[in-house]
């Protein structure tokens, strides 16, 4: 049987892999330089954390610049020029993980995309372990295959971007917090779920969340004693804060601020909440200008401490806003949940069908310990978008794998218990259940 299961889940990590590859292939190339936007900001992170050991940017690093040169795409990156200086604005796992790969290739843009591809099809495979532990091999092939049908995970698995290690971390922590919940929680099974939590929140801070998860989702036989339950949870909050919390000291140190989770956020919470907010519906943009930031930059300041009065005054402006216009900050909550859901083709299909598919598989799957899991991380995944803002479908994409764990799960739940002839039959492999049996006449 464990012969079984290696082949099943090594045969779906080879076929996403190869899926993700040729798709990265066919769609640019490879060794493509990295995407205009946040694709080369995060490779300029990397590349300074790889060739000089420091977080932040050097816009007139010429060895940096070498591969954007005559590339009409990369223009207004070129107008940027500026010594070095650190930032706040990005967390740091994604940048660490490309510098790892530029050490060992020397700054193959080719060679993170494959590990980006790897990354996503490891998380097909926990997403489909996760599902296994519901109904069985069969439910981890169905949500293999969800999977591949899905285009976001497809269309950002080879970008220069964070989705492939979020969703990679995201449906790791799932498989091993239902694992949790279904043989109970031990010292060892805690501190690395809380190692993979802080790992997921030093790649995207709203993460951060799902930390009290921690103490709601479930503990294994609920016939066991909290007090032998508390320890266990406290262990992976704890071991979640050891791996974030240096990164939170660096950025209140640079920033000379208490601003933990960096300037990321404050920045752009205009683009959820406020008068632009209203005119583009929820949706992200990037945030024009105002008096208020000319005045600052009049100031002349470093571009840390310009970056902080921008941050600090955006904020309160947009608590201002949300104060005097509670109805509106509402209202606009939900529009950013419903930006993110609803089914959409530009700029690319988001696969809309798989939240009320999963809503319907919970259902069926409702009396398994450890659906709750996945229940609650998707729960908190939309209240992270509701508080922000929307970017079309994209912020749901970490939490799509294991949301067709839960499809996977009950298509392989609804089609492994068939009547014949009076009769059900209920297949070896079901997690719940021993021999067939046979029903008394």
């Amino acid at each position: 049987m464990k012969s079984a299961r290696a082949a099943v889940f090594t045969a779906i990590f080879v076929t996403a892999f190869g899926f993700y590859v040729e798709h990265g292939v066919r769609d640019g190339g490879l060794a493509a330089a990295p995407e205009p936007g946040d694709g080369h900001d995060y490779d300029a992170l990397a590349f300074n954390l790889w060739r000089h050991h420091r977080f932040g940017y050097a816009w007139d690093d010429a060895d940096w610049r070498r591969p954007y040169i005559g590339n009409t795409l990369y223009m207004p990156l070129l107008s940027r020029h500026g010594g070095y200086y650190p930032t706040t604005y990005r967390q740091p796992a994604a940048p660490a993980a490309m510098a790892l790969v530029y050490t060992v290739t020397n700054r193959s843009f080719a060679a993170w995309r494959l590990v980006s591809c790897a990354l996503t099809a490891a998380g097909v495979v926990a997403a489909s372990a996760t599902a296994a532990l519901f109904a069985g091999l069969p439910a981890a092939v169905f949500t293999a295959a969800l999977v591949l049908l899905l285009p976001l995970p497809t269309m950002f698995s080879y970008l220069f971007m964070t989705e492939s290690l979020a969703l990679f971390l995201v449906a790791l922590l799932a498989w091993q917090w239902t694992v949790n919940a279904r043989a109970g929680w031990t010292t060892a099974s805690a501190v690395g779920s809380g190692v993979v939590l802080g790992a997921l929140i030093c790649t995207r801070s709203i993460f951060t969340l799902f930390l009290p998860l921690a103490f709601i989702v479930p503990a294994g036989d609920p016939r066991i004693a909290v007090t032998r339950v508390v320890p266990h949870r406290a262990a992976c909050v704890l071991a979640a804060l050891l791996v974030a919390a240096p990164w939170w000291v660096r950025n209140c140190v640079v920033l000379h601020a208490f601003m933990p989770f960096g300037t990321q956020g404050a920045l752009n919470i205009p683009a959820g909440f406020g008068p632009a907010a209203i005119e583009h519906s929820g949706l992200w943009v990037p945030i024009p200008a105002d008096a208020t930031v000319h005045d600052i930059q009049a100031l002349h300041l470093d571009p840390v401490s310009t970056e902080v009065a921008i941050a600090r005054a955006r904020s309160r402006a947009t608590v201002t806003w949300v104060r005097n216009h509670p109805g509106g900050a509402i209202g606009l909550a939900w529009l950013h949940i419903w930006q993110e859901i609803k089914p959409r083709e530009v700029p690319t299909p988001t696969g809309a069908w798989l939240l009320p598919a999963a809503i319907a598989a919970t259902l069926v799957l409702r009396r398994r310990r450890g659906v709750s899991v996945i229940v609650w991380m998707t729960a908190v995944n939309i209240a992270a978008v509701a508080a922000t803002w929307s970017v079309g479908g994209r912020f749901m994409l970490p939490v799509q794998p294991i949301l067709a764990a839960l499809v996977g799960a009950a298509v392989a739940d609804l089609t492994r218990t068939v009547p014949t002839g009076g009769e059900r039959f209920t297949s070896a492999t079901d997690p719940r259940s021993g021999p067939p049996v046979r029903p008394r006449s």
